[in-house]
């Protein structure tokens, strides 16, 4: 293969976003290099080329910086998959505990400083109890009396 078809399809990848850090060095390096004869509908891309690595110097950028960034992105991703497994696990396990934990039963009542739980014994005690707060119907009437005179 010839190196103009090579950098035509590595220019193809690159214009749809999937070269490689390498073919992109390869690319950079074809296009600042002076000594190659570089078509005249590839002039723009040597002027792009040419301002990316101008600024990568200025910016002291060097293939082994990259190479440390590129490690400390890896890095962090790594970690942030560490704090994702343990966050699951820690909701897995706080579930396991809610659902193996006994009920407790909500429904109570408290009786002469007792605390009774069966539904009948509460029921009964709460009737006897409205019995002896209840009244006649004559004695509404009889108070209604009372107030008139």
């Amino acid at each position: 293969m010839k190196k103009e078809e090579y950098i035509k399809q590595l220019l193809d990848k690159y214009l749809d976003g999937e070269t490689s850090s390498a073919e992109e060095r390869a690319l950079r390096g074809y296009f600042t290099n002076k000594g190659n004869n570089i078509p005249e509908e590839w002039m723009p891309y040597r002027a792009l080329f040419t301002y990316i690595a101008e600024e990568r110097a200025d910016e002291g950028e060097t293939a082994e910086t990259i190479d440390i960034n590129v490690n400390k992105a890896v890095k962090a991703h790594r970690r942030g998959w560490i704090y994702a497994a343990a966050t699951a696990a820690a909701a897995i396990l706080i579930a396991v505990v809610m659902i193996s934990l006994p009920r407790q039963n909500d429904n109570y009542a408290v009786i002469d400083g007792k605390v009774y739980t069966n539904k009948k014994v509460v029921e009964d005690e709460a009737l006897k109890a409205l019995q002896m707060v209840s009244s006649d119907n004559d004695d509404n009437f009889d108070a209604l009396k009372m107030m008139r005179q």
